[in-house]
Protein backbone atom coordinates (compact mmCIF):
# COMPACT_ATOMS: atom_id res chain seq x y z
CA UNK A 1 0.00 0.00 0.00
CA UNK A 2 1.50 3.15 -1.44
CA UNK A 3 0.82 6.36 1.33
CA UNK A 4 0.17 9.45 -0.15
CA UNK A 5 -0.47 13.04 1.09
CA UNK A 6 -3.95 15.18 1.34
CA UNK A 7 -3.11 16.15 -1.81
CA UNK A 8 -2.96 12.56 -3.62
CA UNK A 9 0.62 12.53 -4.30
CA UNK A 10 3.63 10.29 -2.75
CA UNK A 11 6.82 10.64 -0.73
CA UNK A 12 9.55 9.91 -2.94
CA UNK A 13 12.01 9.25 0.02
CA UNK A 14 13.61 12.74 -0.51
CA UNK A 15 11.60 15.01 1.53
CA UNK A 16 9.56 15.53 -1.82
CA UNK A 17 6.37 14.77 -3.05
CA UNK A 18 5.31 14.59 -6.61
CA UNK A 19 2.31 12.46 -8.58
CA UNK A 20 1.85 8.64 -8.36
CA UNK A 21 0.23 6.46 -10.76
CA UNK A 22 -1.24 3.62 -9.15
CA UNK A 23 -1.98 -0.30 -11.42
CA UNK A 24 -4.94 -1.12 -9.09
CA UNK A 25 -5.02 -4.52 -7.83
CA UNK A 26 -7.81 -6.73 -10.16
CA UNK A 27 -5.94 -4.72 -13.22
CA UNK A 28 -4.00 -6.00 -16.14
CA UNK A 29 -2.30 -3.94 -18.51
CA UNK A 30 -0.24 -4.90 -21.78
CA UNK A 31 2.41 -2.40 -23.42
CA UNK A 32 4.53 0.50 -22.51
CA UNK A 33 5.32 2.78 -19.73
CA UNK A 34 6.65 6.23 -19.44
CA UNK A 35 6.99 8.41 -16.49
CA UNK A 36 7.88 11.32 -14.56
CA UNK A 37 6.41 10.32 -11.59
CA UNK A 38 6.22 7.07 -9.23
CA UNK A 39 4.61 3.86 -10.21
CA UNK A 40 3.11 2.05 -7.69
CA UNK A 41 2.30 -1.63 -8.96
CA UNK A 42 -0.44 -3.41 -7.19
CA UNK A 43 -1.97 -5.17 -10.29
CA UNK A 44 -0.66 -7.31 -13.48
CA UNK A 45 1.91 -5.46 -16.02
CA UNK A 46 3.47 -7.10 -19.47
CA UNK A 47 5.84 -4.21 -20.84
CA UNK A 48 8.23 -2.15 -20.52
CA UNK A 49 8.48 0.76 -17.87
CA UNK A 50 10.61 3.84 -18.59
CA UNK A 51 10.94 6.48 -15.21
CA UNK A 52 12.70 8.71 -14.31
CA UNK A 53 11.60 8.21 -10.87
CA UNK A 54 10.51 5.52 -7.93
CA UNK A 55 8.70 2.29 -9.33
CA UNK A 56 7.03 -0.12 -6.89
CA UNK A 57 5.81 -3.44 -7.10
CA UNK A 58 3.37 -3.91 -4.32
CA UNK A 59 2.84 -7.39 -2.40
CA UNK A 60 0.20 -8.73 -4.84
CA UNK A 61 1.84 -6.80 -8.07
CA UNK A 62 2.79 -8.89 -10.99
CA UNK A 63 5.53 -7.85 -13.56
CA UNK A 64 6.74 -9.41 -16.78
CA UNK A 65 9.21 -6.97 -19.02
CA UNK A 66 12.06 -4.76 -18.57
CA UNK A 67 12.54 -1.76 -16.01
CA UNK A 68 14.54 1.25 -16.27
CA UNK A 69 14.12 3.52 -13.68
CA UNK A 70 15.83 5.96 -10.60
CA UNK A 71 14.72 3.30 -8.19
CA UNK A 72 12.97 -0.02 -8.14
CA UNK A 73 11.13 -1.16 -4.54
CA UNK A 74 9.89 -4.93 -5.15
CA UNK A 75 7.49 -6.36 -2.68
CA UNK A 76 5.65 -8.77 -5.29
CA UNK A 77 7.16 -10.52 -8.20
CA UNK A 78 9.14 -9.19 -11.26
CA UNK A 79 10.48 -11.16 -14.01
CA UNK A 80 12.80 -9.54 -16.74
CA UNK A 81 15.82 -6.76 -17.32
CA UNK A 82 16.36 -4.24 -14.61
CA UNK A 83 18.59 -1.27 -15.43
CA UNK A 84 17.92 1.39 -12.56
CA UNK A 85 20.31 3.62 -9.76
CA UNK A 86 18.95 1.51 -6.42
CA UNK A 87 17.08 -1.42 -6.45
CA UNK A 88 15.34 -3.13 -3.17
CA UNK A 89 14.32 -6.25 -2.45
CA UNK A 90 12.12 -6.34 0.60
CA UNK A 91 10.60 -9.80 1.98
CA UNK A 92 9.02 -11.69 0.17
CA UNK A 93 9.68 -10.01 -2.98
CA UNK A 94 11.21 -12.04 -5.90
CA UNK A 95 12.94 -10.79 -8.92
CA UNK A 96 13.91 -13.11 -11.76
CA UNK A 97 16.39 -11.91 -14.27
CA UNK A 98 19.42 -9.33 -14.82
CA UNK A 99 19.84 -6.75 -12.53
CA UNK A 100 22.11 -3.62 -13.48
CA UNK A 101 22.40 -1.55 -11.09
CA UNK A 102 24.78 0.83 -8.62
CA UNK A 103 23.27 -0.34 -5.03
CA UNK A 104 21.16 -3.79 -4.81
CA UNK A 105 19.87 -4.14 -1.73
CA UNK A 106 17.96 -7.95 -0.52
CA UNK A 107 16.46 -7.63 2.52
CA UNK A 108 16.10 -10.94 4.59
CA UNK A 109 13.80 -13.51 2.67
CA UNK A 110 13.62 -11.49 -0.56
CA UNK A 111 14.49 -13.50 -3.34
CA UNK A 112 16.78 -12.88 -6.41
CA UNK A 113 17.48 -15.23 -8.91
CA UNK A 114 19.58 -14.14 -12.11
CA UNK A 115 22.77 -12.31 -12.73
CA UNK A 116 23.41 -8.74 -11.05
CA UNK A 117 25.81 -6.50 -12.82
CA UNK A 118 27.48 -3.26 -10.82
CA UNK A 119 26.84 -0.31 -12.79
CA UNK A 120 29.45 1.28 -14.51
CA UNK A 121 30.82 5.12 -14.60
CA UNK A 122 31.60 5.92 -17.93
CA UNK A 123 34.93 7.82 -16.58
CA UNK A 124 38.41 6.30 -16.32
CA UNK A 125 37.97 6.27 -12.86
CA UNK A 126 35.77 3.26 -12.25
CA UNK A 127 35.95 0.58 -9.27
CA UNK A 128 37.34 -2.17 -12.55
CA UNK A 129 40.15 0.56 -14.00
CA UNK A 130 42.28 0.60 -10.44
CA UNK A 131 41.77 -3.10 -10.15
CA UNK A 132 43.17 -4.11 -13.03
CA UNK A 133 46.91 -2.66 -12.76
CA UNK A 134 46.81 -4.51 -9.11
CA UNK A 135 46.07 -7.89 -10.57
CA UNK A 136 48.87 -7.67 -12.71
CA UNK A 137 51.16 -6.56 -10.64
CA UNK A 138 50.28 -9.21 -8.08
CA UNK A 139 50.69 -11.70 -11.06
CA UNK A 140 54.51 -10.20 -11.45
CA UNK A 141 55.24 -10.54 -7.73
CA UNK A 142 54.12 -14.10 -7.76
CA UNK A 143 56.31 -14.94 -10.57
CA UNK A 144 59.12 -13.94 -8.36
CA UNK A 145 58.16 -14.92 -4.99
CA UNK A 146 59.47 -19.02 -6.23
CA UNK A 147 62.76 -17.71 -7.18
CA UNK A 148 63.48 -15.63 -4.06
CA UNK A 149 63.05 -17.82 -1.46
CA UNK A 150 65.21 -20.60 -3.06
CA UNK A 151 67.98 -18.27 -3.36
CA UNK A 152 67.32 -17.27 0.22
CA UNK A 153 67.61 -20.69 1.37
CA UNK A 154 71.39 -21.31 1.11
CA UNK A 155 71.97 -18.43 2.42
CA UNK A 156 70.42 -18.84 6.05
CA UNK A 157 71.79 -22.33 6.06
CA UNK A 158 74.80 -21.16 5.49
CA UNK A 159 75.05 -19.36 8.80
Amino acid sequence: MALFTHDNKQPNGAGKTGPATIIAVGTKLKGDIHSDCHLHIDGEFEGNIYSKNTVMIGKSGLVSGNIYAQKLIVSGKLSGLIECEVVEILPLGHINGKIISSELVIERKGIFIGESKIKQDKSPTTPLAHHAPISHQAQDTQDTKPQSPKSQTPKLQAQ
